[in-house]
């Protein structure tokens, strides 16, 4: 198969995955609609005095929660109180049926105290969002790199979207700008593009909320946004004056009306307006709008294209060929809201009719003629309404086309289409002076105007008793509206102006520039891989030659957003909230999250993507970099690149303990799981295709050596630590020891073997402080009212880097006990680069820079109790220890200055093609 032949294939597969992408996405939000309305019943007053009642059918059937048979809750209770007492037992039951907690919290104070305390899962989740959808940007958005322009429009009046949207793309793509057209009803789609252009255009909508919520947000990303429109649909008393209004029920016409409020105050929130005339121009700057252009409706390349092809039929033959025949009318009308404007005209064309016999009136599209057309019935022709390439044919066999509008500045205020229309077929036409035909016709040279029925009658019958008449003024007008209506012509003359030529904006000194992508950054920032990424992507955006930006994600609350921006620190964040997972392969393989990538990509166009923890977000990110030939690092923090469980943790609790994985012990640990091997092919493409990946450790470089990773790609740059930014106090005398556990509640960190193990000592001189890890993620605090231990046990709230240094030195002891061969272990160096000793498990990364018994001590993997047990009582008999220790070791543990220039190094390799590989042993 031929390369050509490859790409068509690859090509279709790209496109397949985008619409399964959409067809995900329309099926997460029936999803969500429907978890809406089950949770909306289950806080209902109904569902909750039922409850006992539910539960009562679950006991008389001999089950409980419809799975598990009573006589095995009853087993299981039992165990929970043994080893956790009632506390465990109502921790049980309130985990299953939450109603329970609330209704014992309403007697109780202590749970009222948490209901009024502002640090609440939910206030943390929103204020976190908040920080998010309110940043506002100062920055001229003119520093933006992607030329885009967004147009959120009314896409549904064939008409209007022709002339006002798909011309004003043609004009902008001339000028070079990219543009994008979106539906203002599609929310996700138009916030996200939103994220990524320097203009926006908001064409004919309505200040429905998701369009206020739109254009508030284009103002927070320094946006001046535009309103766009080409009717008088902002005021009420021009729309009340329509001759049509009289034709219209109660209901439309109030419709109408609250209609045009919706438009006005659209266009008001908006910062600048462009209208379609001059007249329209002048009551939009009236009503208050501050800058108003003019962009004419004009010619465009599909109408000059039909129009080139009906000129092929020698238009100029046809016409002499009636001259002895029929003499054909034409008038083109869109809704009957036209009867009115009809009128105008009528009794001029009833006597023209009669006057000459050999004329015909085509009425193309809706239209309530006068009764007094039935006596000239013979010579009308009703046509139904056509596409737009139908009417311009019907047209082409027309001799005269009329545009009869109602002299009211509703109408002053319309361009002249119809006008423009006939005229790019050589078709001489008569119309009303409205403002925008006055303006530009010459009667009697390039169309004729008529303002009476008497001057219609007259001018219909001038043009019929002469077809050199017109045929003169039908060239004439061709020539007029291609000199000046031209999409050139318009672009330059116009468009130009207004919107200027699209500028690629130049990176400073060329500078090199990274997209950082990794599932959690601040204010969402989690685990050990995040802080890695901040840190880098601080330092490498700080250096005079490179720039950095982001790609991350963050939780989906209420309506999905899609795309966000903001910044952190000077470096712009994009987010995107994905959906919820509906099948376990999404982790890896998600197609949702293709567009919005792609987006980012053309908006920050980067020389280097480098991807850190990528779960939930997935593979297609490197496809796509794969497809745009972007090089691309990979950061191995962990296992997830081998293993479908990130940390080689089995479904059991235990480490996996593989070296070599071997899928057949993986699909024993995993027998419902389908796609193992698909996920590693997939793994180690992305792999293979990958500039340069990078190792935290020896023991995870080796690991992936192991997994037939190319011993060339892969290279250790070992994770810095932060320096102290303070002394480490002198040790108070007779301080108990002071163990310190930041993994929260994590099982595979240790903490089901920290808890046993110290609630098992039967000495009461130590002090344990765990780090309540996932408290400010929005999860419920940790609870150790029960541990019923000796010493004392506390939680403590995440600590930043100003609390970094205080938490340490707090401290003479970190417990490390990991389940699993960890790839690094910030902590671990953390603690050793502050005089910390360290209790951790070996082997791993974790432990590459502790030394047994001269800066920590080894406990083994396995997680042994009574391990960690007898480590703890030896350090408990060494108080003294303590007073004056230091690590001798400390340094040589990497700072992150030296991780970042290691890491521009191998940046500034990859773009200039120097990269060579090498192998670290």
């Amino acid at each position: 198969m031929n390369t050509k032949n490859q790409n068509k294939i690859l090509d279709s597969y790209k496109n397949s995955l985008k619409l399964s992408a959409l067809q995900l996405s329309t099926l997460q939000n029936e999803i969500n609609e429907k978890d809406i309305l089950i949770a909306r019943i289950r806080r209902s007053l109904s569902w909750k005095i039922t409850l006992p009642i539910r539960i009562l059918g679950y006991i008389v059937k001999g089950k409980f929660l419809q799975k598990y048979p009573i006589k095995i809750i009853k087993k299981r209770l039992l165990e929970v109180y043994k080893e956790d007492g009632f506390k465990g037992v109502y921790n049980k039951f309130t985990y299953r049926f939450p109603i329970l907690k609330t209704i014992v919290n309403k007697f109780s104070f202590k749970e009222e105290k948490l209901k009024n305390d502002p640090k609440t899962e939910t206030n943390i989740n929103v204020d976190k969002l908040d920080k998010i959808y309110q940043y506002k940007f100062t920055n001229d958005v003119s520093s933006n790199i992607y030329s885009l322009i967004l147009i959120i429009a009314e896409v549904t009046l064939p008409q209007c979207y022709k002339y006002r949207v798909q011309q004003k793309a043609e004009h902008l793509e001339s000028l070079g700008w990219n543009v994008q057209i979106v539906d203002w009803r599609d929310q996700k789609t138009a916030l996200s593009f939103l994220q990524i252009c320097k203009e926006v255009i908001f064409y004919r909508v309505p200040a429905f909320p998701n369009v206020v919520e739109q254009i508030n947000e284009a103002k927070r990303l320094g946006l001046n946004p535009w309103w766009e429109v080409d009717d008088l649909i902002i005021d009420q008393d021009h729309y009340a004056e329509c001759g049509f209004m009289h034709h219209l029920s109660t209901e439309e016409k109030d419709l109408l009306l609250f209609g045009a409020d919706l438009f006005r105050k659209t266009m008001l929130l908006c910062d600048q307006g462009i209208a379609s005339t001059k007249a329209l121009a002048e009551i939009m700057s009236q009503a208050g709008l501050k800058t108003v252009c003019v962009i004419e409706n004009a010619l465009d390349k599909d109408t000059l294209r039909i129009a080139q092809k009906l000129y092929q039929n020698d238009i100029k033959q046809k016409l002499i060929n009636k001259e002895s025949g029929e003499v054909v009318i034409v008038y083109g009308s869109g809704t009957n809201t036209h009867n009115a404007d009809f009128l105008i005209a009528s009794s001029g064309i009833i006597s023209a009719l009669q006057h000459d016999p050999r004329l015909r009136l085509w009425v193309i599209g809706e239209l309530e003629l006068p009764v007094e057309f039935q006596d000239v019935i013979q010579q009308i022709k009703y046509i139904p309404p056509q596409s737009y390439e139908q009417y311009l044919e019907l047209l082409t066999q027309a001799d005269i086309a009329i545009a009869p509008l109602e002299p009211i500045l509703f109408n002053d205020a319309k361009s002249n289409i119809k006008y423009l229309e006939a005229s790019i077929l050589g078709i001489p036409s008569v119309c009303s002076p409205r403002q925008a035909f006055q303006d530009f016709i010459c009667d009697q040279e390039n169309g004729l105007l008529a303002n009476t029925p008497t001057e219609w009658k007259e001018k219909i019958l001038c043009l019929s008793a002469n077809v050199e008449l017109r045929e003169i003024i039908g060239q004439q007008a061709y020539h007029d509206v291609v000199a000046y209506y031209a999409p050139e012509v318009i672009t330059t003359q116009q468009v130009e102006p207004v919107f200027g030529y699209a500028k690629q904006v130049e990176r400073h000194n060329n500078n090199l520039k990274i997209l950082v992508v990794n599932v959690y950054y601040a204010p969402y920032s989690f685990g050990g891989a995040t802080f890695v990424a901040e840190e880098m992507a601080r330092r490498i955006h700080q250096a005079s030659n490179a720039e950095v930006a982001i790609f991350t994600s963050r939780p989906a609350a209420g309506d999905r957003r899609g795309l966000c921006k903001y910044q952190v620190e000077n470096i712009t964040v994009y987010s995107v909230d994905l959906s919820v997972a509906v099948h376990a392969s999404q982790q890896f393989d998600n197609v949702e999250i293709i567009e919005p990538f792609e987006m980012v990509l053309e908006a920050e166009k980067p020389d280097i993507v480098h991807f850190h923890s990528i779960q939930n977000m997935g593979l297609q990110m490197l496809l796509v970099c794969q497809s745009k030939q972007i090089p691309y690092v990979i950061t191995l923090h962990d296992s997830w690149w081998l293993c479908n469980r990130q940390f080689m943790v089995q479904s059991n609790g235990q480490y996996c303990f593989q070296h070599r994985i071997d899928l057949r012990m993986c699909q024993r640990c995993e027998p419902e799981v389908r796609y193992l091997t698909e996920r590693m092919l997939m793994m180690k493409q992305g792999m293979q295709a990958a500039a340069l990946l990078l190792s935290p450790s020896e023991t995870h470089h080796q690991l992936y050596i192991a997994n037939d990773v190319d011993k060339s790609l892969i290279k250790v740059n070992r994770n810095g630590i932060e320096r102290p930014r303070k002394n480490r106090p002198k040790r108070l005398q007779n301080t108990p020891v002071r163990f310190g556990f930041v993994a929260g509640d994590e099982v595979i960190k240790g903490a089901v073997v920290i808890q046993k193990a110290f609630k098992s000592l039967s000495r009461s001189d130590w002090e344990l402080k765990i780090i309540d890890s996932k408290v400010e993620m929005g999860f419920s605090p940790i609870d150790v009212s029960n541990w019923n231990s000796k010493g004392k046990v506390v939680t403590i709230p995440p600590y930043n880097d100003a609390g970094k240094d205080d938490f340490f030195y707090g401290i003479d002891v970190l417990l490390f006990p990991s389940q699993w061969e960890e790839s690094y272990g910030l902590t671990v160096r953390e603690a050793l680069l502050r005089d910390v000793w360290v209790v951790c498990s070996h082997p791993g990364g974790q432990s590459e820079d502790v030394i047994d018994g001269v800066n920590g001590n080894y406990v083994s993997l396995k997680g042994d109790v009574a391990e960690l047990v007898t480590v703890i009582e030896v350090l408990l008999d060494k108080v003294s220890m303590f007073d004056h220790y230091e690590n001798p070791f400390k340094d040589h543990i990497a700072t992150l200055e030296d991780q970042a220039e290691e890491l521009l190094g191998y940046y500034q390799q990859i773009k200039q093609g120097t990269l060579k590989g090498t192998s670290v042993s």
